[in-house]
């Protein structure tokens, strides 16, 4: 979405990678694909930061009332797609996923370019990628556990993709794809591996946090996609050259706290369960 803005504006993005300092559940990584390395710096930050809403009683009553400007820190608010803030002028700060594609459909072949992996794949992903390009139809099935099951927080407002749900993709894609070859990708893969039978071939794939980025590019190499509730998953889908021609099948169920409905692409096949 900020680069959407920028291309519009015909102004700079930056990107504020500050909250890494104290984010610990995945390393950062986007050094590792071609997006430019343009990073803010704490100057950059300080004029946005003091436009940002502040909760509290001194905040709402006394902060916010002083420096509080919506037009100069944005926030997204919620997962719906906000017409108005495509027209947002720089300068300005964006704060949010903005993750339905309306919001950067018009500059989708540069960002496909940006999240192109900038080294090339390691020995055992080059193995995994000559599998899938082997395979008639290669699907990647998703599955996010880690901090899904053990953080308090992430459990209440995301939960896990139910086992329901999985049955059902699976039975999808048996009827709509020919001699499917499943790769199952996950942060918890040794769960994956005893409790994840597709009927098919199936190789199991979850390299760890580091290696995160060749993760998704194999996913991005599949032709059709059985996503959990996750930002990851999406992406790998989104990404893949088949992203029009394959399927892609995802849970209805995203968020507790959100709408969620223009967060899933109208081609996509989408179940409540």
């Amino acid at each position: 979405f900020g680069r959407m803005l920028a291309a519009r504006n015909d102004a700079e993005l930056k990107l504020d990678i500050t909250p890494f300092e104290t984010f610990k559940l995945f390393p950062f990584s986007i050094d590792k694909l071609r997006i430019k390395k343009d990073y803010a710096t704490t100057d950059d930050l300080k004029p946005f930061l003091r436009c940002r809403p502040r909760s509290g009683r001194i905040g709402r009553y006394i902060l916010n009332p002083l420096f509080h400007n919506p037009k100069r820190y944005v926030l997204e608010g919620d997962f719906t797609f906000q017409p108005a803030k495509m027209d947002l002028k720089d300068p300005c700060y964006v704060h949010g996923y903005w993750q339905s594609e309306k919001y950067f459909l018009e500059i989708e072949s540069a960002l496909r370019a940006a999240f192109a992996l900038r080294e090339p794949l390691g020995s055992y992903s080059r193995g995994v990628a000559q599998k899938i390009s082997a395979a008639e139809n290669p699907v990647s099935l998703h599955i996010r556990r880690y901090d899904r099951v053990r953080d308090p927080h992430t459990v209440k407002l995301f939960g896990t993709t139910s086992p329901e749900y999985y049955e059902a993709a699976r039975e999808t894609i048996k009827a709509k794809v020919k001699n499917p070859t499943y790769f199952v990708i996950s942060d918890d893969i040794e769960w994956a591996r005893t409790n994840v039978q597709t009927g098919f071939p199936t190789e199991f794939v979850g390299q760890g946090p580091d290696k995160n980025h060749e993760d998704l590019e194999l996913m991005r190499l599949c032709k059709h996609h059985i996503l959990a509730n996750s930002t990851f998953g999406w992406w790998g889908s989104w990404l893949s050259d088949h992203y029009r021609s394959g399927l892609t099948i995802a849970p209805k169920h995203w968020n507790a706290k959100f709408d969620s409905r223009d967060l899933l692409p109208a081609h996509w096949t989408v179940l409540a369960l």
